[in-house]
């Protein structure tokens, strides 16, 4: 996780995603103690093009250090593609680094084009 949020700003983002739940889905794995382990995130995007169509983006897939090799991740993907594809997405994409590329062909993903990002000097915090 890049930064450190408050519990309080985590609570609120939370919140906001959740009481958005026909775009936001948020997925949690806990071990028996209830400490989070495992997380990932579908967003639907809802396009112009493909009829209207919808697209999943499959987010901030992230996974406890100490539960690594244990295909939690290939888990949390599977999910997410297939809530992605309940909802009536026609595809599913996400961005990783080349050295994750492996794992996400695993998952039944393929290089389908390059990520084209533009970064600010400041991300200031927004209501949303």
């Amino acid at each position: 996780m890049v930064g450190e949020p408050s519990l309080a700003e985590f609570n609120a983002r939370y919140d906001f995603m959740a009481s958005r739940n026909d775009t936001y889905y948020i997925l949690v794995i806990c071990d028996t103690t209830g400490t989070v382990v495992g997380t990932g995130c579908v967003l639907v995007e809802r396009k112009f093009i493909h009829n209207m169509g919808l697209v999943g983006h499959i987010e901030d897939i992230a996974v406890a250090k100490n539960q690594q090799g244990k295909k939690l991740g290939l888990r949390i993907i599977q999910a997410l593609d297939s809530v992605a594809e309940r909802v009536g997405c026609y595809k599913s994409i996400l961005d990783c680094s080349e050295a994750n590329e492996g794992f996400y062909v695993k998952c039944g993903f393929k290089r389908a084009g390059l990520e084209m990002a533009h970064y600010y000097e400041k991300n200031p915090k927004t209501s949303l």
